[in-house]
């Protein structure tokens, strides 16, 4: 097997694993679970932080830059994109946590937040798979704005 299609494969694997947790984690964690939702959700986004920085390192020059790692990080990147929202419940804004209640006085807003870091980390996917350096730094950066400006608004840093 050739070490792309081994990556594939790879990749294949996880983002079965990861669907099957997530059906897993929505058939078993009650909808008022605060500490589970805030730890299914800090998960994701430490999940999200450890694809997301070896791509940094690559487009900052620390790291050599590797094609097929980049792309099935960012694909990576684009699954999980799509799963911590769901943790945002009500009452999940006190104990050990930096997300802000403001995301329950304005939903709208956070859901725009959300759904942009979705829309850009899926566009970073299809860019990686252009392996044009260029264009995918520029769309990293774009990525990495979008998750700043969230943390702005709806975190205590």
């Amino acid at each position: 097997m050739t070490d792309l299609m081994t990556r594939r494969f790879s990749f294949l694997s996880l983002t079965s694993a990861s669907l099957l947790a997530g059906l897993l984690l929505s058939t078993t964690v009650s909808a008022d679970s605060t500490e589970d939702a805030i730890q299914y959700r800090q998960s994701v986004f430490h999940t999200l932080a450890w694809q997301f920085s070896p791509m940094g390192a690559m487009v900052k020059g620390k790291q050599d830059y590797d094609a097929d790692e980049f792309q099935t990080r960012a694909e990576r990147l684009a699954l999980l994109a799509q799963l911590p929202w769901e943790g945002f419940i009500a009452g999940s804004y006190d104990g050990d946590t930096d997300a802000l209640s403001k995301i329950d006085t304005d939903k709208t807003g956070f859901e725009k937040h959300a759904q942009a870091l979705m829309d850009q980390s899926q566009t970073l996917s299809e860019v990686a798979a252009t392996q044009d350096f260029a264009k995918i730094r520029v769309q990293f950066a774009a990525t990495a704005k979008t998750c700043k400006s969230c943390h702005q608004e709806y975190r205590a840093d």
